[in-house]
């Protein structure tokens, strides 16, 4: 931050002695300003304890992001689904999703129900008729802004949309048009959809609707459903598209390795660099953190993280996984031995890193990193607050000591200004008399 000048004038004097008074001024600000060199040096010393924290923070951060980036591989980005007919249905996979083979009989894909104006639409003339909107056996008034088809079917989209979608169809030619409104249901089932004009229907059944109709696994329980988009299991959506004749469809699900494997490598790196990031701060040339607690701190989160294990699973440890850690403190990873394990045992591998919040390694190192990152009791946010702090104080401080300084050479200035003047005026009537004295010896050798 900016201080006040630690300098004056410089003092101008007209007695001979004025530039040994400059120096006596500048001999004392200089004892005086020794402590704000010393809060100037500790400064220095804040300013580069925040710079090495800062990219400690940075560091841990992207060790965090790493972590987060394997619960994302353990999600339903990492799967994938095969169907034995894909004309039948399509699979969708999210978060939740587990390996496994289903079978489903698409008993029937269902059908939207519609209905059609039975007559051309003739705009009646006048304000807008009370129409109304028929479905499942429960009207809605439409409130449109005239008896045009296109106003009755804007109405009706705009209000009810949600419920059916209305359209204006020409089912006549170009010269001699016959416009009609065509209702479609948004849900499977047979709805019935009508528009009534009072209590006159306008609308002739088209399609009678019907739910899916599905059966999982054999089960032999029949599953209905007013929509062709369905969830069978946990993570795992199906779109029915067509019947399957009583044949049923195959689907298996399987999780991808590469997926885990790329997010295991990330992390291995980003481990190594919060490692060589703590190690920068001792040593034998230690870094301007170095000696504090926190640095000990963050390498015992690091060792926590790296030697993880899991007594009740089969794995052990991170090496089972491909993640070694060698004599330097570093983690080398190895996709190989991920494969094997995951071939032989996917889901222990799974159970093995658990999620953020519900156990397994990933909960150890998201706690273990909130104990850094935590914003006002983590390691590292404590201690930026602290060097913050103390930087805010030491500024305070130069600032104070600094007014001291100036005020002392202000006073001095006035006073040996004071004193040169006198000095001065001394030194002046000095020069008049030893003139005086002079002239009175010239004028005595010349005529005495």
């Amino acid at each position: 931050m900016a201080t006040s000048s630690s300098t004056s004038a410089i003092f101008n004097g007209n007695s001979r002695y004025s530039t040994d008074f400059q120096a006596v001024i500048e001999r004392a600000a200089a004892i005086a300003s020794l402590p704000i060199s010393q809060l100037k040096a500790q400064k220095t010393d804040l300013s580069d304890q925040s710079t090495a924290l800062a990219s400690l923070d940075g560091k841990f951060a992207a060790l965090q992001t790493a972590v987060d980036g394997i619960g994302r591989a353990l999600g339903g980005s990492s799967f994938q689904a095969s169907a034995s007919d894909s004309s039948k249905l399509s699979v969708t996979l999210g978060d939740g999703a587990t390996e496994g083979n289903y079978s489903i009989e698409v008993v029937s894909a269902g059908a939207y129900a519609t209905s059609m104006s039975t007559a051309g639409w003739v705009a009646a003339p006048g304000n807008p008729h009370p129409y109304k909107l028929s479905l499942n056996g429960h009207t809605y008034s439409v409130f449109a802004l005239d008896n045009s088809a296109g106003a009755v079917a804007g109405a009706i989209n705009s209000q009810f949309g949600d419920k059916v979608r209305a359209t204006v169809v020409n089912v006549g030619s170009a010269s001699i048009p016959n416009y009609r409104i065509s209702l479609q249901a948004t849900t499977l089932g047979d709805s019935q959809p009508d528009l009534l004009d009072g209590n006159t229907s306008l609308q002739t059944q088209q399609t009678l609707g019907a739910q899916a109709h599905y059966i999982v696994n054999g089960s032999g329980v029949d599953v209905l459903s007013n929509t062709r988009t369905v969830t069978i299991a946990e993570g795992i959506t199906l779109n029915l598209l067509a019947a399957d004749g009583g044949t049923p469809t195959n689907i298996a699900i399987s999780r991808s390795t590469s997926a885990l494997s790329n997010a295991l490598e990330t992390f291995a790196a980003a481990y190594n660099s919060a490692v060589d990031e703590v190690d920068k701060q001792h040593g034998t040339s230690p870094g301007a953190l170095a000696g504090q607690s926190l640095v000990s701190g963050l390498s015992r989160v690091l060792s926590r993280i790296s030697t993880y294990s899991s007594g009740g699973s089969q794995l052990g440890g991170l090496n089972s996984l491909g993640l070694d850690l060698d004599k330097t403190g570093h983690l080398t990873f190895n996709a190989f031995a991920l494969l094997g394990a995951d071939l032989t045992d996917s889901s222990g591998v799974a159970a093995f890193l658990g999620t953020a919040s519900g156990g397994g390694f990933l909960k150890s190192v998201t706690d273990s990193l909130a104990s850094v990152e935590q914003v006002g009791s983590g390691l590292i946010a404590t201690a930026k607050d602290g060097v913050a702090a103390q930087s805010a104080r030491i500024d305070a401080s130069i600032v104070d000591q600094q007014g001291v300084v100036d005020r002392m050479k202000t006073q001095m200035q006035e006073r040996l200004a004071a004193v040169d003047a006198l000095i001065a005026t001394m030194e002046q009537q000095y020069n008049y008399l030893s003139g005086l004295f002079e002239s009175q010896q010239t004028a005595a050798r010349q005529f005495g």
